[in-house]
């Protein structure tokens, strides 16, 4: 299932709402029968580290809507 989105604002962060957002999203996903989630997620070094620490991986296969759209995201996913 794809993770549309997530944002927190700036003044917001390291808070602990991105984390009770995700969560959440994992938990809806899960109910819903996913397996996974994946997530196009923005490049920059925050993204990335907020959801590795989620403990997203590099996905296993690419979504080709995803790269077409945001070539420079990176393609992540995590299991459920």
């Amino acid at each position: 299932m794809d993770l549309a989105a997530i944002h927190v604002s700036q003044d917001m962060r390291n808070s602990g709402i991105g984390k009770a957002l995700f969560l959440t999203a994992k938990q809806w996903a899960k109910e819903k029968g996913a397996k996974k989630l994946y997530i196009s997620a923005h490049s920059a070094v925050e993204s990335q580290a907020f959801y590795k620490k989620m403990g997203c991986v590099e996905a296993k296969v690419y979504h080709p809507k995803h790269v077409e759209e945001e070539p420079f995201d990176c393609q992540l996913e995590v299991g459920l």
